[in-house]
This record gives structure tokens, sequence and C-alpha cells, in this order.
């Protein structure tokens, strides 16, 4: 360890200099080195200053290198076909989009959104809080751009929105028998871009429902949608990363157990999965659609990192609404949420 190797060379250097003439003592003998004693002191501290950076710099890793993943490598591809390329570990959302962005070559703006090993609009394989490793990344870009009037026949519309944290608003899931459905204008994957003379882009999913709901039954959504690019392999099966090697000897790597989980604030940490967060966390956004119509498995990471910080349901709630109070979340929502929780870390815990 770094700090101990630092700390054995300072214990050295004072067992070799006397504290007040600055000679050298040795091992008791009482030789004395040569040199001017004044400068002793100063060359000692300089000689330990030049040995801890050099062992520093040898086995020290930087603090804030200490939650980089490791290398792990993943295989992308524009989802209505191009050549496939590969990326490094991202360290945060922001930097995944930048570098699918340069290695697809293709504006960033312009991805809407990513599924895991399939290039198929299919929301159950939509990129959110983990990436497990030799996932095949598929880019969705923007496509054909389109126009779509909707009467509001009911107070409900019947579709969950959710957002790729870059500013795109996308439908994920349409109800059967909705408002939505039967008018046949909006589908699975569309980006809304405007409502009236209102754009949407750049506002997070819960600021475009609430702008959905306020339009008053019998009233009409003037909406522009942009649908996603497909080609003409979108109705081919799955496909899946050819093998990856990988310079680590960690089995969890090889055994694609190993996965990068996308913090709540964006960042990424390399984490194995952890069944009773991961049954928690899809509980939770359940319950973000019952409750506020949406489905956000980065704000349901972010409820589930809140209630690690509290032992009571009251103390959870405060937090909640402290630091997620544009939500507006109701009182049963959170009490819903914090049994969730609970119940599941309760397994959890039992099974271990």
């Amino acid at each position: 360890m770094p700090w101990f190797s630092f700390r054995s060379a300072s214990s050295r250097h004072k067992e070799l200099l006397d504290p007040d003439t600055g000679t050298g003592t040795g091992t008791g003998t009482g030789t004395q080195r040569s040199g001017p004693p004044k400068d002793s002191p100063k060359e000692a501290a300089k000689e330990a200053k030049e040995l801890r950076k050099k062992t520093l710099k040898k086995n020290a890793t930087p603090e804030k290198d200490q939650d980089k993943p490791k290398e792990l490598q993943f295989y992308t591809q524009l989802a209505h076909g191009g050549s496939t390329k590969r990326i490094n570990t991202f360290l945060s959302l922001k930097d995944l989009y930048t570098k699918l962005a340069i290695e697809l070559e293709i504006d960033i703006r312009k991805i809407m959104f990513c599924t895991l090993n399939t290039p198929k609009i299919d929301m159950r394989n939509l990129l959110s809080g983990l990436v497990v490793y030799n996932d095949f990344i598929f880019v969705h870009i923007q496509g054909q751009v389109r126009e779509a009037h909707v009467k509001k026949e009911e107070k409900a519309l019947g579709i969950t929105i959710t957002d790729n944290s870059m500013g795109c608003c996308f439908v994920k899931r349409i109800k059967p028998g909705s408002v939505a459905e039967k008018s046949g204008h909006i589908h699975v994957g569309d980006q809304l871009c405007k409502l009236g003379d209102v754009s949407l882009v750049g506002s997070r999913h819960y600021a475009v429902a609430a702008k959905l709901r306020d339009v008053p039954v019998g009233g009409m959504l003037d909406l522009v949608l942009i649908e996603p690019k497909q080609g003409f392999d979108s109705n081919l099966c799955p496909r899946r990363a050819p093998a990856l090697t990988s310079t680590t000897s960690n089995d969890s790597l090889q055994d694609g157990k190993a996965t990068v989980r996308i913090k709540s604030d964006g960042t990424v940490q390399e984490a194995v999965t952890c069944s009773w967060l991961e049954a928690a966390k899809l509980k939770v956004d359940d319950l973000l659609e019952s409750y506020m119509g949406i489905r956000d498995l980065e704000l349901a990471c972010t409820l589930l990192e809140t209630s690690d910080d509290n032992t009571t349901k009251d103390d959870f709630a405060k937090d909640i609404n402290d630091m997620l109070g544009e939500f507006d979340f109701p009182e049963d929502f959170i009490e819903s949420v914090w049994t969730v929780i609970e119940e599941e870390r309760e397994s959890g815990t039992a099974q271990n």
C-alpha cells in the first residue's frame, strides 16, 4: 500500500537524522555523516518528498479514478443498418452518447434511444440502468417527421412516456383500447417534439406528461412527432455481439455478469447485478407508470438510492419531497414505494 510505504520512508529518515544537529545517528554507533549539518534536514525532506512522489506514482490509484470501471468493450450499430463499431467503457450517459455519435458518424442530437441486443423498437430491451458486458448497443435515430391531430375523448391519453436524459421524450407504451391506440396516429418509439406551438424538445418526460394531462377532455392534441428511422432488416431476429476478448482475468467479465450501472446523476460505475435491487427497481418503475403515467428506471434508481439513507418511511418521504418536489408525488405513491423497497430488501437479505 502506498501510504504504508511513505510512512516507512519518513520514519527511516527520522531515525537517520538527529533532531537537534541534523547529523546522522545511524543505528546508534555514534558515526556521523559528513556535510553541513544545517542543510541535512532540508536535503532529507527533499529526498522524502521525491520518494513519496515515486511511491504514489508507482503504486497509488488517484482517488478520482477509484470508481472508474474496468476497461470493458461494447459493439454498436445503427438500428436501421450500417457497419459495426466498437466503443470502450463509458463514464456517463453523455459520454456514451458522445462516443456513439463519433463512432457512428452521426449528430448526437439525432439519437432518440438505444436498445440492447436487438435492432427492433422493443422497449423491453431499452438501454436504461444497466449494461451487461458483451451487450450489443443498437442506436435508433430520428427518421420521418409527421403531424398527429388527436381528439382527447378521455382524461387519459393512454400512453407511457419516457426520455433518454438527453432532451428526447418518446412513447414507451400505448395502452390497448386507449385514445392513443384508437387514433392510429401515435406509435411506440415516436419522439414528442411539439404540442401546439410549445416545443417539447429538452423537456423531461414528467413535464411532457403534465402538459398532455392539462389538455381538457374534448380538446385537440396537435402534435409534431418524429418516428425512429427503420431499415429493411428491422423485423429480423435480435442480433448479439460477437465474442469479445478481455484483458482482465475477472471471471465476472468473462461470463457476462459484469455490468456498468448508469446512476441517477448520469455517471457510470462498475457493478454486479444484485437480484433484489433489480426486482425492486422494476417494481418501482411499475409504480411510476401506475401513479404518474411515466416509466423511468433512472428515477426508480434515485428512489432506491434515497431509501438507503433512511430508516423510517417518514424520513424517506421528507427526503423525497425535498429532493424531488417538482414531481409532486402523492403520499400513497411514496408509501407504496417504501413498502416495495422494504419487502424486496428483506427478501434479498433472507436469501443471502
